[in-house]
Order: structure tokens, then sequence, then C-alpha cells
């Protein structure tokens, strides 16, 4: 039986594997990338839908040395910020399917029009242009922090 493909990464020195820093708060322009993942949460079995928005650019009032911090790997090495990927959730309930429209009205759908469904608009999403507002929330732990998508808004074409 072959071994998994994360094999590599447990024949690393230890000291070479580090906690990824958060990626900087602020505004971001972001594509959606491919099509959305429909699940349902772990612990509630909430359905939901997963977007996947890669990062572009980053607004004026993001602090260039935290984004460059945290695109910084231990080795030095500077990936770019077109190699970062975050992922946005919307829980398909009822108290929280507005958040779901408000995302589709800022990639540029005519939610006020009722041509359409939400799941279309949904299956039209890929390669559409919208703003994410990142902030930082701990964990579970406390301890850690991570970077999340608190917001979206629309890109003035």
């Amino acid at each position: 039986m072959a071994a998994p493909a994360f094999a590599p990464i447990l024949d690393r020195a230890p000291s070479t594997i580090q906690k990824p820093k958060p990626l900087a708060v602020g505004t971001y322009t972001t594509l959606v990338q491919g099509l959305p993942r429909y699940d349902k949460s772990s612990k509630k079995q909430t359905d939901f839908v997963e977007f996947t928005h890669k990062f572009l650019s980053a607004g004026d009032e993001v602090d260039e040395e935290a984004l460059t911090e945290a695109l910084t790997a231990p080795d030095g090495n500077v990936r770019s910020l077109q190699d970062v990927t975050m992922p946005n959730t919307y829980y398909l309930t009822e108290n929280a399917a507005w958040r779901l429209i408000d995302f589709l009205r800022h990639c540029g759908f005519d939610v006020d029009n009722d041509e359409q469904t939400p799941r279309e608009m949904i299956e039209h999403t890929p390669g559409c242009t919208v703003g994410v507002v990142v902030h930082h929330e701990a964990a579970q732990d406390g301890q850690t922090f991570f970077a999340r998508i608190g917001k979206t808004f629309a890109i003035e074409q």
C-alpha cells in the first residue's frame, strides 16, 4: 500500500514546521475561486455553502509590515499574496440566509430581481471579484489567533 501524499511532511525535522502567521487585518480584493463546497457542520449538522477566495490585492490600510510577516515562511521565502486563499462559509438557515444574499449582491448579482434563485447565482460565482474584510479571531483554545473573512463588500468596477 502506498504512503499517503502528506508523508514527506512527517519526514522533516520538527524545527522546520511552524504555525503559520495569520494574514494581516484589513480589506482585500479577492476572486471567488471554483465552485463552492456544500456540506454540514460537524457539531450541529447545519447545512452550509463554503466559497474559496483567492487574494488579489491588499487595501491601503493593511499594515505592509504585518502582511509581509504573514507571507514570510520560516525559511525566509516570501510567498505572493496571490498564493493565499481563504474559505468563506455561509450557513443555510432562515436566520443566516441574509448573509449569503449580501455576499451574492457583493458579487454583482441582482438579488432584488427574483429571476434567479440563490442556488442559480451561486453556480455563477466562480471568477467574481469581491472585497473582503479580514479580522483576527481567537481559536477555541484562547491562545491562538487566526485570520478569517468577517464580511464582504462590492468592488467598484
